[in-house]
């Protein structure tokens, strides 16, 4: 592990955390000197294209703003974000010091005074992430890190970025119930430390953190933390009660909320405490205007009560779906709309919703009717292109990409999303141009030279394909896809060798990668290495027993050095999987027929063609045995019919082969045929 490089430069000097999401790593960069940083890997819930451009263009929008709160002092930086082989990675800044799990021990309580100057230190972090619309969503002794340079406290491990990835969330023991819900609040996080507060005063582990959670008042349902040996201050206690109490509209709203309360009981001299009104009137009022961040000034904005029912529903229905939590979504947004009947934000957001549920007819109906309450709203003809991708209406998606990239003419998942469009109706020229369009804006946009290499290699301009796949390469070298199809390309030069190495470096990238073994098996098949081609063909199956194709491709592969037996076997066995796969029905033919028997093979080729009508190779094969089998005028027929449908195929040299039959049944003039185009050995479907 430690000798592959993330992103190409990034060494794996420690696995810290190896979860069903994803990783968690220290690494060093190999082209700076003694450093280190930390990289989260987020791996993705799905390889639908469609999907993971939503993913990808949400992901690169949670790790901007990051990126933004990161030039404040005490949050951790976010350095960059990648991704890999449908893998989505952030690389951090390492912050040396001691996470509070350090300082808060069990059975080792720490004074009134720590707690107020934890809180305070937390909740200004507070102000300003709630500030930007972030909410951090795990909040624990872990994620609050003692700088070693300085001794101040740092905020880490936001979870943005990772529930926009997996919609999943962990770490129940300092999680309030609306979030567990999938109903997040920024006064989620205020419940998060309060519960954290509780800890350090009772020196609790996280473990008996969430035995306390159980422990409630029968009456009110709120948690009982105080004992008759525990002497705290009673105001103190009072905020703390307030901070964690079980429903949040009773909770502190805004963590300016909390300091202000806090700073009552503050046991500091008046300079200091001039000192911190003065520092917390510039974060609540933005005197001055605005804070530098290191890439210009911003205005701060504290999110504002929301009184209206409809707004409430609405925020309620956007922070049930940035949890994962699509139906809850539906459920709020149908109330919002039915307030107010004009908000195109809901029908925005709920037709993002019923797209993530895979109701696409629905998620079209709420984007078009987005559009005609807001027709400048770019985002909304973007979310119907891709309902109306996944419904198989290309040209009304391509319509919508195109009037979304009139009113946003930068923005790359557009000309990406239309170039795929385009693709699916053969407009190849015009799916370049986009993929093209959408590299010139986003120049490290690897799945646009992905899709535009592909293009070329159908295009026949093969060199043009491997160039792409090398900028790929060059760009993410552990982007197993672009090995894969670099692979392909090099097979069709006839680059055999070449080809079985990049499917290698493919297999050592992703162990799993199906298709890769398959084409690998293959390529051994064809250059004669039987035990190699086996083997790749059985580490299929042991992967996914149900790959129907891994037995046809063995099969062929048997049949290919004379074990016809072993053939018939495999192609039983994807006829178990697939009873209409009319490659196993071919093959199956041929290989009985090698044994010679006739009435088995016949009965396959008969099988096939009644699957499909406009099988020409069953047609063919038939011929073959009803012309063994002496029946002339039945064998002509399967031949004109297979040379008929051979032609509107294109497949020429198969044309060339049943008209040479015809000919040979028609004239008496030469004995019966024994061979079949070497295409039908080799159907693979």
């Amino acid at each position: 592990m430690n000798s592959h490089l993330l992103n190409g430069h990034y060494r794996i000097l420690k696995v810290l955390n190896d979860g069903e999401k994803g990783k968690t790593y220290l690494v060093e960069d190999v082209n700076l000197a003694d450093s280190q940083f930390i990289v989260k890997q987020f791996r993705s819930p799905s390889s639908n294209p469609q999907t993971l451009t939503i993913l990808r263009r949400l992901f690169d929008s949670k790790a901007a703003t990051l990126e933004k709160l990161g030039q404040h002092d005490k949050i951790q930086k976010l350095i960059t974000s990648f991704e890999e082989n449908e893998e989505f990675y952030v690389v951090q800044e390492f912050i040396a010091g001691n996470p509070l799990t350090e300082e808060i021990i069990q059975g080792q309580p720490l004074s009134e005074d720590q707690v107020i100057s934890l809180l305070s230190d937390i909740l200004e972090i507070l102000v300003i992430v709630h500030s930007y619309g972030v909410i951090h969503r795990d909040i624990k002794p872990a994620n609050i890190i003692r700088r070693e340079s300085d001794k101040k406290l740092v905020l880490v491990n936001f979870g943005t970025v990772n529930e926009a990835i997996t919609n999943t969330v962990d770490n129940l023991e300092y999680m309030p119930i609306e979030q567990v819900n999938g109903n997040l609040k920024y006064n989620s996080d205020i419940y998060a430390l309060g519960m954290v507060a509780i800890a350090a005063l009772l020196g609790l582990s996280a473990n008996q953190i969430s035995s306390l959670r159980t422990q409630k008042n029968r009456l009110t349902g709120e948690i009982v933390w105080q004992n008759k040996n525990l002497k705290i201050n009673r105001k103190l206690a009072t905020i703390i009660n307030k901070m964690v109490r079980f429903n949040y509209r009773k909770r502190y709203q805004y963590a300016t909320e909390v300091l202000d309360d806090l700073k009552k009981i503050t046991n500091v001299d008046n300079d200091q405490q001039k000192q911190h009104q003065k520092k917390l009137l510039l974060v609540l009022t933005g005197v001055a205007g605005c804070i530098a961040l290191g890439v210009g000034a911003w205005q701060l904005r504290l999110p504002k009560p929301l009184t209206d029912p409809q707004q409430t529903l609405y925020q309620e229905g956007v922070n049930k779906y940035e949890a994962g939590n699509y139906e809850g979504a539906v459920e709020h947004l149908n109330q919002a709309i039915e307030l107010d009947p004009k908000n195109a934000l809901a029908y925005n957001k709920r037709g993002d919703a019923y797209y993530r549920l895979g109701d696409y007819e629905q998620a079209q109906a709420d984007s078009s009717q987005a559009i005609s309450l807001n027709p400048q709203d770019a985002n909304a003809y973007f979310d119907r292109g891709f309902a109306f991708s996944e419904l198989g209406k290309y040209k009304e998606a391509i319509a919508d990409y195109t009037q979304a990239i009139k009113l946003n003419s930068k923005d790359a998942y557009a000309y990406y999303g239309r170039g795929l469009a385009r693709t699916q109706l053969k407009d190849n020229k015009g799916a370049i141009g986009d993929f093209s369009k959408a590299i010139a804006l986003k120049p490290q946009y690897t799945e646009a030279y992905l899709q535009r290499g592909i293009l070329h290699r159908r295009l026949r301009q093969r060199l043009e394909a491997i160039q792409d796949f090398d900028t790929v390469i060059k760009i993410n070298p552990s982007d197993a896809k672009a090995y894969y199809q670099r692979a392909l390309t090099q097979s069709i030069n006839k680059q055999k060798y070449a080809a079985l190495k990049d499917y290698t470096d493919a297999i050592n990238i992703n162990s799993k990668y199906i298709e890769a073994y398959l084409n690998r098996g293959d390529v051994y098949s064809d250059l004669g290495d039987n035990l190699e081609a086996t083997e790749d063909y059985n580490a299929i199956l042991q992967i996914d027993p149900k790959f129907t194709a891994a037995y046809i491709h063995r099969g062929i592969h048997r049949f290919s050095f004379g074990d016809y037996k072993g053939a018939i076997q495999d192609y039983t066995e994807a006829l178990k999987l697939d009873s209409n796969n009319l490659a196993a029905y071919n093959n199956r033919g041929n290989a009985y027929l090698e044994l010679g028997n006739k009435k088995a093979a016949n009965q396959d080729y008969s099988r096939a063609i009644a699957i499909n009508g406009s099988n020409a190779l069953a047609y063919y094969n038939r011929g073959v045995i009803r012309t063994k089998q002496k029946n002339k005028q039945g064998a002509i027929a399967d031949f004109k019919k297979a040379a008929k449908l051979f032609q509107q195929q294109g497949e020429k040299d198969s044309y060339q082969d049943a008209q040479r039959e015809i000919a040979i049944l028609q004239n008496n003039s030469a004995p019966a045929p024994t061979t079949r185009p070497k295409s039908v050995k080799r159907e693979k479907k």
